[in-house]
């Protein structure tokens, strides 16, 4: 089991339990005390845990700010970011451009490019260049600069606002804090939001990648409006009204199974 893997399992677990002996922890791993130790060093540095005398505890608000935690993020309905990613990536064609935000639902996304060539990425995310550069089969990746927010892994700001406008891409795949017909795509952090708005700006089509848990929530502030919208695509939990109301905006929807 690689590092990523483990430690989402550890999160995992702490999600189930809440809480749980270090020693308990390394023995249903299959790990050494060793190893454990440090993933949970490297999960407390991240704020994604709580670390005590003999064992470790999620986090509260009063420590972290949970929701915005990538590791925490990256926990939260896999199975459905990752069929929404396998749909994704069909769109993605050899030679192509693309923009990727620092979501983890986009991040899902990566191991299905693998049969379509010299595909260059840009991203604002710090977890998603480091999972792209595990891979061989891109042509490029640009990790875009500015202020990195702690332990949520993206870039935000308009420092990379001149890097931006250098740049072009075919398809923007963006996520967000909630998704509806009236609001389009919205988020919380006001920072991150500008640059998104800058990447859809530079991009041909955006395509907006929300699990179903997200639609009809408006969070903040809106980022990107539905009219900018060229592609949804989320999981089978949306219901037909829905479906209808996006279409009848002019947006293709993709319901991954």
């Amino acid at each position: 089991m690689i590092n990523l893997e483990r430690r989402k399992q550890i999160l995992d677990i702490l999600a189930e339990e809440g809480n749980i002996k270090t020693l308990e922890l390394s023995e249903r791993l299959g790990v050494t005390g060793a190893t454990i130790r440090t993933d949970l060093r490297d999960l407390a540095r991240e704020g994604a845990i709580v670390r005590y005398h003999g064992g470790v505890s999620l986090p509260t608000s009063k420590f972290s700010d949970v929701g915005e935690n990538y590791m925490v993020r990256s926990i939260q309905h896999v199975e459905l970011k990752d069929v929404i990613g396998r749909e994704a990536a069909k769109l993605v064609g050899a030679g192509d451009t693309i923009f990727m935000d620092a979501s983890s639902t986009t991040a899902h996304m990566i191991p299905y490019l693998q049969s379509t060539e010299n595909v260059t990425v840009i991203t604002n995310g710090i977890h998603t260049a480091m999972e792209l550069q595990h891979h061989s089969y891109f042509k490029s990746i640009i990790l875009l600069g500015g202020m990195l927010r702690p332990h949520s892994g993206a870039i935000e700001g308009v420092m990379s606002r001149e890097q931006i406008s250098r740049l072009s891409g075919e398809y923007y795949f963006v996520s967000g804090n909630g998704f509806s017909v009236e609001a389009g795509l919205t988020g919380n952090n006001f920072f991150e939001l500008e640059l998104k708005r800058m990447c859809a700006e530079r991009s041909k089509h955006i395509v907006a990648l929300i699990d179903s848990t997200k639609i009809g929530v408006d969070s903040a502030s809106r980022f990107i409006p539905i009219e900018r919208i060229d592609y949804l695509i989320t999981d089978k939990g949306i219901d037909e009204d829905t479906i209808k109301a996006v279409k009848a905006k002019g947006i293709t929807v993709i319901v991954a199974e």
